[in-house]
């Protein structure tokens, strides 16, 4: 009998809950209609792309690898580049180079396979074609990488 009393009033308690209240006329009138909304400004997305296989021998720079913004708005702006870079087993430390559609380029060692973030096109222009090369600084460097590209407008 106990049980059954508890489940009896846990189902009260539950629908009490549940049941939407009522507000009368006069309740309304004391509720301000002040509502502060903040909207967003700006949307943001991210483009990517894939490097072919770039190889390096003697110092020399690799060909270039051009990743694509496609069509994004013409304001879009760099918040963080990102590349994943696998390097083939065997070859030497060597500089990644990426270079954004307006001539700007940064460059950051790479001795092992991972992820690298380029912070120096943080708010500068992404649309247009970027290039990846790489540059040995041994013998011989083989590389692919994956380039992320998050932007906002």
């Amino acid at each position: 009998m106990k049980k059954f009393f508890s489940m009896l009033m846990c189902f009260a308690l539950c629908a009490m809950l549940i049941t939407p209240m009522s507000v009368s006329a006069a309740e309304l009138d004391s509720v301000s209609n002040d509502v502060t909304v903040e909207s967003a400004t700006y949307a943001s997305s991210y483009f990517s792309g894939q490097t072919g296989r770039m190889n390096s021998l003697n110092g020399m720079e690799s060909a270039a690898f051009n990743i694509s913004s496609g069509s994004i708005n013409s304001e879009a702006k760099v918040t963080k580049v990102t590349l994943n870079v696998t390097v083939s087993n065997g070859s030497s430390g060597f500089y990644i180079i990426v270079e954004d559609p307006y001539g700007n380029y940064a460059e950051k060692y790479v001795s092992r396979s991972g992820e690298i973030t380029f912070t120096e096109f943080n708010g500068l222009y992404a649309k247009g074609t970027w290039k990846v090369s790489i540059q040995t600084v041994g013998t011989v460097s083989t590389a692919t990488a994956r380039m992320r590209v998050d932007y906002t407008y």
